[in-house]
């Protein structure tokens, strides 16, 4: 018993012993996070307007994707995106074409985040009661003066808190991008691991990491939000 205790004590010393190999790789997670965020609002904006569109046409469109990338897992996405394009343009151009991981797990993340940020921004708007739009246009005020004064406000209330745990689900998911390459915490720990063949600390200590890093993010998250739950009360 003392012995395998001490062995275990021992194998967790690798997780120090390899940190300047592993932690780097959270330099990834954060950038993959940063611009996953960046582009899947901007991808939520631009189809939430769309899905708001009057043309059922256009709608369609917004819905299709939408649909298709809220339930398509974030695993399947990476993998898709990784082969699939690279090997039709490999077959249409009769040449070799790679695609690099960083951006192939930037692009497939941020896909699948604006499906999610695109139904929060959508949400958000429609809760704005249209008897407060109508009478804003009523009195005279452009539909950008009604749109900065009256509706975004509003909707601002609603969003923040459910935009705020999007993003964390998003940080959650950076933890998937070693599966294309990219050489993020994960990576290097799967690197160490198969050196040192001490699986147990290498990954217990990732787990905690990652742990303390989402209950952050949760705690400050919720900090934020609660207030902006309260007006809406």
């Amino acid at each position: 018993m003392i012995e395998q205790l001490a062995s275990i004590v021992s194998g967790f010393s690798l997780f120090w012993e390899y940190k300047a190999v592993m932690l780097p790789g959270l330099w990834y997670n954060f950038l993959v996070f940063f611009l996953v965020v960046v582009f899947g609002v901007i991808l939520g904006l631009i189809f939430s307007t769309i899905r708001l569109n009057t043309n059922i046409a256009i709608r369609a469109i917004a819905a299709f994707y939408i649909g298709l990338f809220r339930n398509a897992p974030e695993y399947i996405t990476l993998v898709w995106f990784l082969y699939v394009p690279a090997l039709v343009l490999s077959k249409l151009l009769e040449s070799n074409v790679t695609f690099e991981p960083l951006v192939v797990a930037v692009m497939a993340l941020s896909l699948s985040a604006g499906a999610f940020y695109a139904e929060i921004f959508r949400a958000g708007i429609l809760s704005v009661p249209k008897g407060q739009i109508e009478a804003a246009r009523a009195t005279g005020m452009s539909r950008t003066l009604t749109l900065r004064r009256i509706i975004l406000p509003q909707a601002m209330r609603q969003m923040l808190p459910e935009f705020f745990n999007e993003c964390v689900s998003v940080f959650k998911g950076t933890t998937l991008v070693s599966l294309v390459m990219v050489p993020d915490l994960v990576y290097g720990v799967n690197l160490v691991s198969s050196y040192t063949g001490q699986a147990l600390p290498l990954y217990t200590g990732i787990a905690l990491i990652y742990f303390f890093i989402v209950f952050t993010m949760t705690s400050i998250a919720e900090k934020l939000s609660n207030p902006w739950r309260d007006k809406t009360r």
